[in-house]
């Protein structure tokens, strides 16, 4: 028997099934990279959705929460006779069913409403608000263009506040700015 082996011999791979070609380090390396850099874009986009999800929320409930509380505020201005004293953080009103208070508490951020000795939390995480009294405009005079009133001769209640929420940390999410001017109806 001949041992001899020709060059084409040679050249033969020994396991024909290792011939499989595979990846280099720096190929694995180069797929590694560009893997881990799309992960990390999902992976902020999620985060920012999320963010902007938590946002819209928290400024919908906001905003629902400042519509209730001026809704009750505007209807019992509405139906009041008469403002019994103001400042800048209380209101009194009083009304046929009796007094009616507005009293804001800045260190706790809340607007409180009471009427006959049962006080009702209104709002939560008001940042300032402010209560202004107005007399009747007179004839001719230009759009919104009140005088300053006084308790005896006021006519239109104002008020203002604004209310902020934190969402992620420190960041705060102000969107609940509220105005308006409620006339008394019963005076």
């Amino acid at each position: 028997m001949d041992c001899k082996l020709t060059n084409r011999d040679r050249l033969k791979p020994a396991f024909p099934a290792a011939n499989v070609s595979g990846h280099t380090l720096v190929e694995l390396m180069v797929g590694v990279a560009l893997g881990m850099l799309l992960l990390a874009g999902v992976t902020s986009l999620y985060i920012f959705s999320v963010k902007s999800f938590a946002s819209m929320s928290n400024y919908f409930e906001l905003n629902g929460k400042n519509r209730y509380a001026s809704d009750i505020v505007s209807r019992d201005i509405r139906s009041a006779s008469a403002v019994a004293s103001v400042n800048s953080t209380n209101l009194v009103l009083r009304s046929a069913k009796g007094d009616v208070t507005y009293t804001f508490d800045a260190d706790a951020g809340t607007l409180t409403r009471a009427q006959a000795g049962e006080a009702r939390l209104l709002l939560k995480g008001v940042d300032w608000l402010n209560f202004s009294l107005y007399e009747r405009p007179p004839n001719g005079s230009g759009y919104e263009q009140f005088p300053t009133g006084t308790p005896a001769t006021a006519k239109l209640v104002a008020f203002r506040w604004s209310c902020s929420r934190k969402v992620y940390g420190t960041q705060k999410d102000t969107h609940g700015l509220e105005a308006a001017i409620v006339k008394l109806r019963n005076k």
